[in-house]
């Protein structure tokens, strides 16, 4: 399992060079961070697959990093190992309970600690349930941050987008294009949900380009004209500078006739609240979402359509 990308967060110069060689030796790619603030920022930026935080840090301790991290929808499920002195069980407890994962004592052994980031990796792998391109959250964690919030009667919106004519991109442009297209789609999704919404928002991945969103009722339609504006801005991007030139490509349907696409990605955004809309299960809430996406596919360009036949460009 080694590969996967460790945070070290440590105030200690000697103890962050240990460890980075100490984990290089076992074939894993380290990023460093002195301090609290810069830990938080590099966290969000490059999304490592585990941390190791020591707790004895100035100014902001590895407590608060934690509970900042573990209350971040975009690091929320990154596991994270501290490194403490204390031996209290109080303290032990307190790390926990602010979202570490695990901790090991200090004086330690490497092996002690390896053992122990192999452990939380692996049991995130099987928790997360994370789509292998995107690492978001697949589908387990979207029924259950869906029966969370119903069960909590919390007011939110809910929204499902994807892009029109994306098989034919994929189909024309090969796979390893197309996984570039729903990378970019997934960071422009994360990035406007940052822009409008809120540390307690959620984001997954159902598959292919199909994404879904919950958010608060008042950032769902920011949240929808920034991804919206963010598709069409990189749509240029995406297709090779012939096809853009032309304004199409060309497919061969399963009828074995030719049908020409344009040369501009879209984007269908379905919103449903739960104000208007008073949803008991998950399945009402897809039977919504479907209806709308139905409806906006019927469409010209990007856009959303909000609740039963509400639409806005």
């Amino acid at each position: 399992m080694a590969g996967e990308l460790i945070l070290l967060i440590d105030d200690e110069v000697d103890m962050l060079n240990i460890l980075r060689e100490s984990f290089n030796d076992k074939g894993y790619q380290c990023i460093e961070a002195k301090d609290g603030i810069e830990a938080i920022e590099l966290a969000r930026t490059v999304l490592p697959d585990v941390i190791v935080l020591d707790i004895m840090m100035p100014n902001m301790d590895g407590f608060a990093v934690c509970r900042k991290l573990k209350n971040d929808y975009s690091t929320s499920h990154i596991p994270i190992v501290v490194l403490t002195v204390r031996r209290e069980v109080s303290d032990r407890i307190k790390g926990l309970e602010f979202g570490a994962d695990d901790y090991v004592t200090k004086p330690f052994e490497f092996l002690e600690l390896l053992a122990r980031v192999k452990a939380v990796l692996r049991r995130t792998y099987l928790e997360r349930d994370c789509n292998p391109l995107t690492q978001l959250p697949g589908n387990i964690a979207i029924e259950h941050q869906i029966k969370m919030r119903l069960k909590n009667k919390t007011p939110f919106a809910f929204l499902y987008a994807d892009l029109d004519d994306f098989k034919s991109f994929n189909d024309y442009y090969g796979y390893n294009r197309g996984d570039f297209v729903i990378k970019t789609f997934s960071n422009i999704i994360l990035s406007s949900v940052k822009k409008y919404g809120s540390s307690k928002d959620f984001v997954g991945h159902i598959g292919g380009d199909d994404f879904i969103l919950i958010t608060k009722v008042e950032s769902a339609i920011d949240i929808c004209k920034d991804i919206i504006e963010n598709v069409e801005f990189f749509t240029p991007r995406l297709f090779d500078e012939e096809d853009t030139k032309r304004g199409y490509f060309e497919v061969v349907t399963r009828t074995g006739s030719i049908e020409k696409v344009t040369t501009k990605l879209t984007v269908t955004i379905a919103v449903a609240n739960s104000v208007h809309l008073k949803f008991k299960s998950s399945m009402e809430i897809s039977s919504v979402l479907a209806e709308l996406k139905r409806y906006g596919k019927q469409q010209d360009g990007s856009i959303y359509v909000v609740d039963r036949r509400k639409k806005t460009r």
